[in-house]
């Protein structure tokens, strides 16, 4: 199912590096496109330098979630718009070949890591751009920071930086300050509801956090369950702790954010830590206040895994958090209601006095079109490197990314690219999340103890003193392993 496939992008699950040996003989098949006679032929024009006569090239890409395939069994849709852009571009540049290549590996992390050893990585391939701040420093992405600053002759020769959305570069940029992801396009995480429900009772979307309790209680009272919720989702709670716990930091960063991205990256947090500016203590105890009190509106069993999809397409929940791409799969599947989408509320300083009353969002460049090309690449076939961002800035050019955002159903992050048909509230423009959630913010054990916390917590079994306290200190146990894997971090 496509949300699943969304959580799994979102979370993913780091496995064995026994896997390495495996990736390295076998996870990828190649797929050669070449151009039919009916391909439609691009509006882009090179410029009379892009016709001098070139060397021969086959650019190797890894599309990721737009790989050219048929309807199958278990997913309906046809994936065709990069076979289509291939033909096309072949036609302007007719000494470049585009070789689509499906990585199979079961754990990408691994194939990576295999492919870069072996230097025998896809010349474009796919990676979310959170992981490249684990590996930069081994020289395995090519620095994007000189190609950004060139013309793109594919959208009307504008500086190519310029051509993002405003301050989504800024998203994708790693710890040293530089560029290795081209950022094509996003994933928006909002909240779902069922109109006909909220019709019934004369509700509105919630704006404020007060007002989403009271929707909550109206919607309780009438035998329904507010909001399709467990503790166990892979993203439910994760979710919900990235916009929360921003909302509480939006205005606390300040001095924390050294590198000026408007994010907290793993060694900003790990040396605020350390420095005790983080957490802020009535930030912590304010959010998850909260969050038990929005507890008693979740369903039965909270803690327990549940079919959340299957839940609120059965009108049993009014309510469910989910991305972007949901609203396809929901219209797919002809649920017998009407939905609609908001974002999450703002949590308002009537409400927790710590917060900075503004909302926000989760929105980021969590979608199939995240393209590094390989650092090694940049001695071994600087002329290669230049046919590789050539082809990445006709991909990127307005009419091409609505192109791809439409198939992908998600955000184009090309200014002037047109959002997919009904994604208006995940275009809406409020902040974006700062942080991760416990799932990502720091370690592994740093998760695992804090879900089990907010379990217990939720539960009746903790006090939110007790929660706190144990919250505090598993913070400052992170730190400290994190600081010693990574010297650097705390200086």
């Amino acid at each position: 199912m496509r949300k699943r496939r969304l959580r799994r992008m979102l979370t993913g699950t780091v496995l064995a590096l026994s896997l390495l040996l495996s990736a390295c003989s076998s996870g990828d098949s190649k797929t050669t496109i070449s151009p039919s006679p009916e391909a439609a032929k691009s509006t882009s024009e090179p410029t009379k330098e892009a016709d001098k006569p070139a060397k021969n090239w086959t650019i190797t890409f890894d599309p990721q979630g737009y790989f050219p395939r048929e309807s199958t069994t278990k997913d309906p849709a046809v994936h065709q718009v990069m076979k289509e852009l291939a033909e096309e571009y072949h036609k302007l540049k007719p000494n470049i070949n585009i070789e689509f290549v499906e990585v199979t590996a079961p754990d990408r992390k691994a194939w990576l890591q295999a492919r870069m050893l072996s230097k025998d990585a896809p010349d474009i391939f796919w990676s979310n751009f959170e992981d490249t701040w684990l590996h930069y420093q081994k020289g395995w992405f090519l620095d994007m920071d000189p190609w950004l600053n060139k013309p793109n002759m594919y959208n009307e020769n504008k500086v190519w930086k310029d051509t993002f959305a405003p301050g989504i570069l800024d998203t994708v940029k790693a710890p040293d300050g530089k560029i290795y992801t081209i950022p094509g396009d996003g994933i928006a995480i909002g909240i779902y509801y069922n109109k006909s429900i909220f019709d019934n009772l004369s509700l509105s979307p919630p704006k404020t956090w007060k007002e989403f309790m009271d929707v909550q209680e109206t919607i309780k009272a009438s035998g329904v369950t507010p909001m399709v919720f467990s503790t166990e989702s892979a993203s439910d709670a994760p979710w919900s702790d990235t916009i929360m716990h921003s909302q509480f930091m939006l205005d606390k960063i300040g001095d924390i954010d050294t590198s000026g991205n408007g994010r907290l990256e793993p060694q900003e947090t790990v040396k605020a830590i350390k420095e005790g500016k983080f957490p802020n203590a009535d930030a912590v105890k304010q959010q998850w206040t909260l969050i038990k009190e929005w507890s008693q509106y979740w369903p039965k069993g909270f803690n327990a895994q549940l079919d959340a999809e299957q839940m609120f397409m059965a009108g049993k929940g009014a309510m469910m958090l989910a991305g972007n791409q949901f609203g396809d799969y929901l219209e797919a599947s002809k649920v017998p209601f009407e939905f609609g989408t908001f974002n999450f509320p703002a949590i308002t300083q009537d409400i927790a006095p710590a917060a900075s009353g503004k909302a926000a969002k989760i929105y980021g460049p969590w979608g199939p079109a995240q393209w590094l090309v390989p650092g090694y690449l940049e001695q071994e076939e600087p002329d290669k490197v230049e046919a590789i961002i050539d082809f990445l800035m006709f991909l990127s050019s307005p009419e091409h990314m609505t192109r791809i955002a439409k198939e992908g159903s998600t955000m184009p992050n090309i200014i002037g690219a047109a959002p997919p048909e009904g994604q208006e509230t995940f275009a809406e423009d409020i902040p974006l999340t700062i942080m991760q959630g416990y799932h990502a913010l720091l370690d592994a054990p740093f998760k695992d103890k804090m879900k089990a916390a907010m379990q217990l917590y939720v539960n009746g079994d903790w006090t939110i003193e007790k929660f706190s306290e144990e919250v505090l200190k598993y913070y400052n146990e992170a730190a400290d392993r994190l600081a010693a894997a990574n010297p650097g971090w705390v200086k």
